[in-house]
């Protein structure tokens, strides 16, 4: 049996699976329901961010001195160092992001590939964004706290 928090089972096709999951969120725009082959995560997900504005950007509500303060005062900020240490270089050389965020789904640090930040930036992935699902829909981090559980989102599962 697969795993259902991961995006794609070992040896899955991602471009096959791109167009899989994107005609299956077409059909769930258009009927409400999202084919089997959609993961239940992702369904459920799908279902709590229905109604978010899909041009609408996460909020900042933190930016500045108010972030710094709030960083500071985090207690992830002591671990940041070993974060940056088992994952910066890997989001780095891949072109990835290392996304931190608190328990409200507030980015704290975003960090990695300079091309890839700036294109996380146009849809507002900065830190002190709110990503949780009620303000970002369908992403890594708010269905992560949503679920309690981490989990991958993989292309189209993202939404709205």
């Amino acid at each position: 049996m697969a795993d259902p928090w991961l995006a794609l089972e070992f040896g899955a096709d991602p471009v096959e699976r791109i167009a899989q999951v994107g005609a299956a969120h077409e059909a769930f725009l258009a009927a409400g329901t999202a084919p089997q082959r959609v993961r239940e995560v992702v369904r459920r997900s799908w279902e709590r961010s229905v109604l978010l504005d899909p041009e609408g950007t996460p909020p900042v509500d933190l930016a500045d001195d108010a972030l710094e303060s709030y960083r500071a005062a985090h207690p992830l900020a002591r671990v940041l160092p070993l974060f940056r240490d088992l994952l910066g270089g890997i989001a780095q050389d891949g072109a990835h992001l290392m996304a931190v965020c608190d328990a409200y789904g507030r980015l704290l640090w975003v960090e990695g590939h300079p091309g890839v930040l700036r294109h996380a930036e146009r849809m507002n992935f900065v830190p002190g964004a709110r990503w949780d699902e009620a303000h970002a829909g369908t992403n890594a981090p708010g269905t992560a706290l949503a679920v309690d559980h981490s989990v991958q989102i993989f292309a189209t599962e993202h939404s709205p």
